[in-house]
């Protein structure tokens, strides 16, 4: 998935892109370095692989087949899919996936495209299937067999679903219920025979994850929007050991810490911990018990 790092009116270098912003009715130049994130999803902890940085002029595809390519040979054992936005649904990306031995599913957008007008023709004369999940109520319609998208080297699943989402507000002194309805539409290589509707629905929504539990927390709470040295190879270093001590932090939280300490202590409240460790070096950690406690 791409992200935008370090936007700046001022300090740029040769790997910058460039982009126009409107300031107070006039026009200024930004500058910014863009990157495809290699990402795990679908654990307690968020694991974040690596990191392809996009080079000026050059699209987010292009990028994100140079860390497929490089993450299919450090990691291939780790993943059997590829979850993917809707810009990667071309036959280059898929096919290389498939030419790896993986699938892919990815966000479907378009109404111009063949496939989705194909797609919408077959759900009109099908029944959807009806599941609920907590407070959401969950219309889905599942076809297979499409092979109007050119080029891709094998038919194709769409998975159409319409969303009503109940949610309890606190508004003047009462509670209140707002019900919203959201469409959602994705494609994948995956046959009915290896993945259930209701399984490829919530393996999908997990792309998610990577905006709310990565990008979202490391840039709120670990800094990463901040530029320590405007140098490429030191961004990507930079990157790439926030995202160790990101993973390490995780893993010793939920795979060290006990439920009970975890109940008093947050993530983010063990990293000020550590920080502060580093500082006074007297004080005991929260996380070890005292004697006799």
């Amino acid at each position: 998935m791409d992200m935008n790092f370090f936007s700046s009116r001022h300090r740029c270098c040769p790997q910058c892109s460039e982009r126009t912003v409107t300031v107070k009715d006039e026009e200024v130049t930004e500058y910014f370095h863009r990157g495809v994130v290699f990402h795990l999803v679908g654990f307690q902890v968020a694991i974040p692989l690596d990191v392809e940085m996009i080079q000026p002029g050059e699209g987010e595809v292009i990028a994100a087949k140079r860390l497929l390519q490089r993450g299919m040979r450090r990691y291939g054992r780790f993943f059997d899919v590829v979850l993917a936005d809707a810009l990667y649904v071309e036959a280059p990306f898929f096919n290389c996936c498939l030419e790896h031995g993986k699938d892919v599913i990815a966000v479907f957008k378009g109404e111009q495209r063949i496939l989705f007008q194909d797609a919408q023709g077959v759900f009109s004369l099908m029944k959807p299937k009806l599941w609920k999940e907590g407070r959401c109520q969950i219309r889905a319609w599942d076809a297979e067999g499409f092979t109007t998208a050119e080029g891709i080297e094998v038919p194709l699943r769409v998975l159409h679903t319409e969303e009503t989402v109940t949610e309890r507000h606190r508004q003047n002194h009462r509670w209140i219920e707002k019900t919203e309805v959201h469409h959602w539409w994705w494609v994948t290589t995956l046959p009915m025979s290896r993945l259930s509707t209701c399984l490829l629905w919530c393996i999908a929504h997990r792309r998610w994850e990577i905006e709310n539990d990565l990008f979202h927390t490391l840039v709120t709470y670990w800094s990463l929007n901040h530029c320590f040295k405007h140098q490429p190879t030191a961004i990507l270093n930079f990157v790439l050991t926030l995202f160790i001590a990101f993973v390490l932090l995780q893993s010793f939280y939920y795979g060290n810490l006990k439920p009970q300490r975890r109940l008093h202590l947050t993530l983010i409240g063990l990293a000020t911990e550590l920080h502060l460790g580093l500082v006074v070096m007297q004080i005991p950690a929260p996380w070890i018990c005292p004697r006799g406690g």
